[in-house]
């Protein structure tokens, strides 16, 4: 039976899935209420970015979202680890997305995040996934 940490990291990667829809759609203000404000966040995204600090990560996010590229994501094979007030979640992410000639494709992404409690909550406070041309195309740098 899993216990009530890792239900809640759980949650929170059914949330970083809608946190990406939105900002595959244009909204990039959802990642907000996922990810930790302070300065020892990273963000290592697809398309080849490396971010310290929530400022440089949300500005990162918000430049994605401003792309408007459409498209859907879904994890699969989610593998959680909780340990204290830190957990990993491993899994693949399924998306359908425009590349750099406007064609749908879809590609999947091996991605890692790393929650840390924070008054309570879980937090993102690292997010990693792999680079993928087809990703680096349809976002550029």
């Amino acid at each position: 039976m899993p216990s009530d940490d890792e239900i809640a990291i759980r949650a929170a990667v059914s949330q970083w899935f809608d946190v990406l829809n939105a900002m595959l759609n244009g909204d990039a203000e959802p990642l907000a209420a996922l990810y930790s404000h302070n300065d020892d966040v990273t963000y290592m995204g697809a398309e080849g970015t490396y971010r310290v600090g929530w400022s440089a990560t949300f500005a990162d996010w918000k430049a994605q979202a401003k792309k408007d590229i459409g498209g859907s994501a879904e994890g699969r094979d989610i593998h959680v680890v909780v340990s204290g007030d830190l957990a990993t979640a491993s899994h693949l992410t399924v998306s359908s997305i425009a590349n750099a000639q406007g064609e749908r494709t879809e590609v999947t992404v091996r991605e890692t995040s790393v929650f840390r409690k924070e008054d309570g909550a879980w937090r993102m406070i690292a997010h990693h996934a792999d680079a993928i041309q087809d990703l680096v195309e349809a976002f550029g740098n």
